[in-house]
């Protein structure tokens, strides 16, 4: 026989949690602050590795000094949300974010790079970059070597109004206009995670 319980949550706020991060408490783990709960982050493969570093390379060749490229670094969406994104493009800010990590509304782009967490990505972190405003984001499959590009954030519905999908020999254009082919963002070979 199955017993239910219901146990109160605690969630944490994004203060809560910066201030255990600062005292060390997660020091061996990478984690991230999602609707105030504390989670795990996947372990980054070769492939994901290998993208990240060919995005990062492909946004700095192509946008220069017109954004700011932030790298597996954290982003504030609201008073509970605190995602590490694999990319973001956001604006320039003369105190390179030392004052506090980039919110939505200074943030052009967010990628996320995906093998083995490919559902909650497409899933949970579409519905929350959508419900916070993030104008547009990249979710970069590895699995299908494609790229779901989600525009038009309905913040109401948490979900994005236009999601167009890229496949390998295709080209994306970048919010100044530049063009990305996905290829570019791949690497050579990828293992196919089981």
């Amino acid at each position: 026989m199955a017993l239910a319980v219901n146990f109160a949550q605690r969630l944490f706020s994004r203060h809560e949690f910066q201030h255990m991060v600062e005292s060390g408490l997660f020091a061996s783990e990478r984690v991230e602050l999602l609707e105030g709960m504390v989670v795990s982050m996947s372990p980054q493969n070769t492939p994901h590795a290998t993208t990240v570093n060919r995005l990062n390379y492909q946004f700095m060749r192509l946008c220069g000094a017109e954004v700011y490229i932030r790298v597996q670094s954290p982003v504030t969406l609201d008073e509970f949300n605190q995602p590490e994104p694999d990319l973001v493009l956001c604006a320039v800010d003369p105190l390179d974010y030392a004052e506090g990590h980039p919110r939505p509304e200074q943030i052009f782009l967010v990628v996320e790079i995906a093998d083995t967490s490919l559902a909650q990505d497409r899933r949970f972190k579409a519905r929350l970059y959508a419900r916070t405003g993030i104008a547009r984001y990249w979710l970069v499959d590895l699995v299908h070597r494609r790229v779901e590009v989600m525009t038009e954030p309905d913040m109401l519905a948490g979900q994005y109004r236009r999601v167009r999908i890229f496949k390998e020999r295709q080209t994306i254009e970048l919010p100044w206009g530049q063009h990305l082919a996905v290829v570019d963002m791949l690497p050579a070979k990828i293992r196919t995670v089981k």
